[in-house]
């Protein structure tokens, strides 16, 4: 994988995700974490979903390292099911990219129910619905850009 590529991308979802986070809840780098785990290696995977993870909570206020191992689940479980499933196709960027909410927004939830903090589960889930909604255009033009990321093959490890 390029990581000046990748390290652009990382860039500017985090953008979106400071800027817009108010008025859209959209989760932009759990986005990007979904496009790195279907597309790229799970030696690579795992690693790049970390440090986006890493970058999540340096602009947060949760503890560091929550949606780091939280990302880097989400990148097991989807880098692992790359052969099974159309990685190119619509809906299945909707599901994974809703799959994968549930599993961040269920790591962090037992994160902050091990802190005493209580959060709204409703409105967790809502912006994990609309995460995966707005996947469906935004895994649809990074999959415009897979080349420049030049991902290996999958039959190289």
């Amino acid at each position: 994988m390029r990581w000046i590529s990748f390290t652009l991308m990382a860039y500017v979802m985090l953008g979106l995700q400071i800027g817009l986070y108010p008025f859209v809840p959209v989760n932009f780098v759990l986005i990007a974490t979904v496009f790195v785990s279907l597309n790229a290696p799970r030696q690579v995977a795992v690693p790049a979903c970390f440090i986006l993870g890493l970058l999540h909570d340096l602009i947060g206020i949760g503890p560091i390292g929550m949606y780091a191992a939280a990302y880097a689940g989400v990148a097991l479980l989807t880098a692992s099911d790359q052969h099974a499933m159309a990685s190119d196709h619509p809906i299945s960027h909707f599901l994974v990219t809703l799959f994968s909410g549930f599993v961040v927004g269920l790591i962090v939830k037992l994160i902050d129910a091990w802190r005493d903090i209580g959060t709204s589960l409703l409105n967790d889930l809502l912006t994990g619905f609309y995460t995966a909604l707005a996947s469906v255009v935004v895994l649809h033009l990074l999959t415009k850009l897979r080349r420049k990321f030049r991902f290996r093959s999958f039959n190289t490890y």
